[in-house]
């Protein structure tokens, strides 16, 4: 489970978690705090807390946390912020070790949700136990099927992909994220107002965490210490990339961020900006890119070098996503001869560039396995680091036939470290082929311009590492 000595891990790997406001009530968000840790299948204790329930998904309910027979590492708390002070007294008294306090209500709200939002801390300092939150939904460890979390959730999709998150903003779609858009993840952590743990603490625990291949992050403010999370930033995007959202970069958006978890924006976002291009981190200006990149990087090798091959089934296409590609630093590969002998094999009556190669005007004279002819052929050309592909399935093939003939020359260029990423011509298609293609770690994008940049946002961050262009 790529356990360690930071004091993080309590927090991913508890033995015992007790859920104060655990719900009976399907209708209600508190009932899958409990349900989703049942359902799959959290090999800790835990013990649902709700003073009107004995039992509570075949688990034995109790009235307060200082009800549990047995010890408690971790407490979350999903109740209203008005009474959370005293089941924050109750897990003191229980000698809990750390907390997760769900609930809103606190420093975000103005003066008097301030005040609480201290006392609590005060009270947590004073008797060592550590907090996330308030405002915060969290933590999820894929390698424990642990997960605090609002939604129902069938499964936790195993891979190298952290993130660390400021609000909820991925909640409402984690179903989707996973199950959909197939991201793999590692651990998840949501710091809310940041009351206690924060961003560096966040970033300090996944930067020695073994399980953890890719870090994205969502901030819209720094509260820990800026050189602190700088230098740790710094340390680890060598070895470990690191994607940063960095939202309230407007003044709007500053004044919201405010009001959403009490952010501080304390530096303008010039200065920000080139704070982490200093570190090696890779921004990103939206939530597509976020998530693009986030899988692209969980999913795919680095290119050795930018010399990229491109197909799409238009010519026009083809010039649209050869602009792409340049825009974001990667030239046109320079096919090599024996490459372009196979290539010929399947040219219409006339010769056709090979680069970008027009598999429509190619498939009106050939079999439909054109663009499996294209993907096949980079394979052992050395002129090629990356490709982009557009893929669609006319509707007269079977979908029962495609299977490894269309998967495996894909495979066989990301295992000779060469990324490829796809876009697809027909959303029906998209639709039924993307779970096949991801399953296979072939990343699916929604556009030719989404694909492309993924591979330029890895060849940027090879480059970084000190990849040496040939």
């Amino acid at each position: 489970m790529g356990k360690n000595d930071h004091f993080l891990d309590l927090f991913f790997n508890p033995k015992s978690v007790a859920v104060v406001g655990a719900s009976r009530n399907q209708e209600t968000v508190n009932y899958f705090l409990v349900s989703n840790l049942v359902n799959l299948g959290f090999p800790g204790k835990v013990y649902p807390v709700n003073p009107n329930a004995t039992e509570i998904m075949g688990l034995k309910a109790y009235p307060r946390v200082t009800s549990i027979e047995d010890s408690v590492e971790l407490a979350v708390i999903s109740v209203p912020a008005r009474i959370t002070l005293d089941i924050v007294r109750d897990c003191v008294a229980k000698k809990v070790k750390g907390i997760t306090i769900i609930a809103g209500g606190f420093s975000e709200t103005g003066t008097q949700g301030r005040k609480i939002q201290d006392e609590i801390h005060r009270l947590l300092q004073k008797n060592g136990i550590r907090a996330i939150g308030p405002n915060a939904l969290s933590p999820i460890n894929s390698a424990n099927n642990f997960i605090v979390g609002f939604r129902p959730t069938s499964k936790l999709p195993q891979g190298g992909l952290s993130f660390i998150f400021q609000s909820g903003l991925y909640q409402p779609r984690l179903e989707w994220l996973l199950n959909e858009f197939h991201l793999n993840i590692a651990k998840l952590i949501d710091l809310g107002n940041k009351m206690d743990i924060n961003e560096v603490d966040a970033l300090e625990y996944l930067a020695q965490d073994k399980d953890t291949t890719v870090i994205a992050m969502h901030l819209e403010s720094v509260a820990g210490d800026a050189r602190k999370f700088m230098r740790i930033m710094k340390e680890i995007t060598p070895t470990k990339p690191v994607i940063v959202l960095k939202s309230g970069r407007t003044p709007a958006g500053a004044k919201a961020a405010s009001s959403h978890t009490a952010a501080i924006i304390r530096s303008s976002d010039a200065v920000v900006d080139a704070a982490l291009k200093q570190s090696g981190a890779i921004r990103v200006s939206g939530l597509d890119e976020f998530f693009d990149l986030a899988k692209a990087f969980e999913y795919l090798p680095l290119p050795q070098s930018n010399r990229v091959a491109i197909t799409s089934y238009s010519g026009g296409e083809g010039v649209f996503t050869t602009d792409c590609a340049h825009l974001q630093g990667l030239e046109p590969a320079e096919l090599s001869t024996e490459t372009h002998k196979k290539l010929s094999e399947v040219f219409p009556p006339w010769p056709i560039p090979i680069n970008p190669f027009d598999t429509g005007v190619a498939g009106q004279f050939h079999s439909f396995d054109v663009v499996n002819r294209f993907v096949e052929a980079l394979v052992d050309d050395p002129n090629v680091d990356c490709a982009a592909v557009q893929v669609g399935i006319p509707p007269q093939l079977a979908a029962s036939s495609t299977g490894d003939q269309l998967l495996k020359p894909y495979t066989d260029l990301i295992a000779r470290g060469k990324p490829v990423t796809v876009w697809g011509m027909d959303p029906a298609f998209s639709t039924s082929m993307t779970k096949d293609l991801e399953a296979c770690r072939i990343p699916f994008y929604p556009s030719a311009e989404r694909a492309v940049r993924a591979l330029g946002a890895l060849w940027r961050y090879a480059k970084l590492r000190g990849h040496k262009q040939v």
